[in-house]
């Protein structure tokens, strides 16, 4: 049995086994009708029923809010994230590092954050799943790109052939993260090398597995 990243930020079996139906039950609570009218106002803003937001809204809260604080998370303006490795490279600027040397001096930030970054998910992760391999931590990542408003694809194509699609908007620097986090993973987790193409704002790795 094989364990699969889903769109849906789940893990399932292998697609030749039928994913179980989710069972669902009825609860009641009370809250103050503030609360109420502010939820009512938001489904009705995404044209969804009171129902699907509130269930969104705990699914969130059970999937990763819960954790924040104990994996020492915290929330990051995006546009602080998109400058950081600016100013560092600015500021290697004028501390005289010369011109052809700033490409490999972020290359070498950029890297050493990545493999920051895996070290720190093995620790998060087995926290939040109890469990640690290569689907997990492709769930943990997707789950932490929703909640951080970054838009994410997996599919399948050609039967082994994975493909991974994360629009972050951010810039040519956090492509670059990116591409170097996924190939920590996937060489890590899986030993295999994955092929990633990049552009300004998304990073596109297709793997075999």
């Amino acid at each position: 049995m094989i364990d699969e990243f889903t769109d849906g930020g789940g893990v399932r079996e292998k697609e030749t086994h039928p994913e179980k139906p989710k069972k669902s039950q009825s609860i009641t609570f009370r809250l103050d009708s503030h609360t109420i009218d502010e939820l009512e106002r938001v489904a009705g803003q995404n044209q969804i029923s009171l129902n699907v937001l509130v269930n969104q809204v705990l699914k969130r809260y059970s999937d990763w809010d819960r954790y924040e604080n104990r994996i020492g998370m915290m929330p990051v303006p995006k546009a602080m994230l998109t400058s950081l490795i600016d100013k560092a490279i600015d500021l290697a600027k004028k501390n005289g590092i010369k011109e052809e040397a700033i490409g490999p001096f972020r290359d070498q930030i950029i890297k050493q954050a990545a493999e920051v970054a895996f070290g720190i998910m093995k620790d998060a992760v087995l926290f939040m799943k109890k469990q640690y391999n290569l689907w997990v931590v492709l769930v943990v990542l997707q789950e932490y790109m929703k909640v951080s408003g970054i838009n994410s694809d997996h599919r399948r194509e050609d039967g082994r052939k994975h493909v991974f699609v994360i629009q972050h908007e951010l810039g040519e620097n956090w492509s670059l993260f990116t591409k170097e986090l996924l190939k920590f993973i996937f060489e890590n987790l899986a030993e295999v090398r994955p092929e990633v193409n990049i552009t300004a704002n998304m990073t596109v790795a297709e793997v075999i597995l």
